[in-house]
């Protein structure tokens, strides 16, 4: 159980240093505390709408990896 909780908070600290340090992208979503699938669901519409008003081709792909 103790094993549990060092390696929690050190996962903390570790993703903390990182987006602190912008080593992390902002499009990354997933695995992140404080991003949320509704997050994701608003960038691709952002990112969609954004091909459409420049007139340019506009898809997406997407896949489940289990």
């Amino acid at each position: 159980m103790l094993g549990k909780l060092i390696e929690k908070v050190i996962g903390n600290r570790l993703q903390f240093q990182l987006i602190s340090n912008n080593f992390i992208h902002l499009s990354q979503l997933s695995g992140l505390k404080q991003k949320l699938i509704a997050n994701a669901e608003v960038a691709l519409t952002h990112f969609i709408c954004s091909g459409w008003i420049k007139q340019k081709m506009t898809g997406s792909l997407a896949f489940d990896i289990a």
